[in-house]
């Protein structure tokens, strides 16, 4: 058999399973570079050759595994974010395209203010915080999580990119006990609706139920962050935060509880669907009676 036909024959079985040809496709080339260490190239200029020694049985085992709709990520053990590639495991979230828009704009804002304070709320597999850091040299991040075992896949990955000493990892509920203030808070809470699950795709069902559902309305988190924000950020701070599929309104209506905070401008991301709001806590007017009343002195 040639590498070509045991592709194909893999990409058959993962649709067959109901995964999308596409999706198949990419997979199935995906996992045959991971385990024989090719590049996509390679793999192409291969394709009429006999089967690699090495592909089998692991090819076979990761092939089941997507079968059963595990999300590739957890059975390769990694997904690209940022340019970057992240370990990843079922006790983490897998970072998604969209997330991105976070890292953009903290990056954007640490450009001009390389100083500022910076804490992550829910840091799940560190991706946000680590490719901060990795991207601002000298920016120091505080990040939280309430899950032990996604704070060790987060702080596996600030060390596999060199960020360990930069970027500080705290096992608490948002950021309780965390000495503040901030000058910027990250966030990508959990926004789902607890009634959504069933339809949910597959693959998203394997992730941690914690990273996922926001409570009964989707906004528990999304609330609670701003919270935090308006207990530990300082006026003139900034925080950016992810949002779910039409939730726009929802959180425009929760940041205008809360006196000083704007939304200064909201990201769609590539699909069109806004998805990120970047809120501002704006510094009190200063009082020009206290002056006039000096001069008058």
């Amino acid at each position: 058999m040639t590498l070509q036909e045991a592709l194909a024959a893999a990409r058959a079985r993962l649709a067959a399973a109901g995964i999308a040809p596409e999706e198949a496709r990419v997979d199935a080339d995906f996992f045959a570079c991971r385990i024989l260490g090719w590049d996509r190239g390679r793999l192409l200029t291969e394709l009429r050759t006999p089967v690699p020694a090495g592909l089998e049985p692991g090819f076979t085992a990761w092939i089941d595994r997507r079968a059963a709709h595990e999300p590739s990520a957890y059975i390769v053990g990694v997904r690209e974010f940022w340019g970057l590639e992240f370990a990843v495991t079922p006790a983490v979230l897998i970072p998604r395209p969209c997330t991105e828009l976070i890292v953009e704009e903290a990056v954007g804002l640490l450009t001009a203010h390389p100083g500022w304070r910076v804490a992550e709320v829910g840091t799940g597999s560190g991706c946000i915080a680590v490719s901060v850091a990795h991207t601002v040299p000298g920016a120091r991040i505080v990040a939280s999580d309430i899950s032990a075992d996604a704070l060790v896949v987060a702080r596996r990955n600030a060390e596999r990119l060199g960020v360990a000493d930069r970027v500080t990892f705290v096992e608490t509920s948002y950021l309780d006990g965390i000495e503040g203030p901030f000058d910027l808070i990250l966030a990508n809470p959990p926004y789902v609706k607890a009634g959504a699950r069933p339809a949910l795709s597959h693959a998203v069902r394997h992730e941690p139920d914690v990273a996922l559902f926001g409570g009964n309305t989707g906004l528990r988190d999304l609330d609670a962050v701003l919270r935090t924000a308006a207990a530990t950020l300082v006026a003139g701070g900034w925080l950016v935060m992810e949002f779910g599929y039409g939730q726009e309104a929802d959180v425009r209506r929760l940041v205008e509880t809360w006196p000083g905070f704007t939304v200064v401008r909201v990201r769609d991301d590539i699909e069109g669907i806004a998805r990120t709001a970047v809120v501002t806590r704006r510094k009190p007017p200063v009082d020009s009676s206290v002056d006039g009343a000096a001069s008058a002195a």
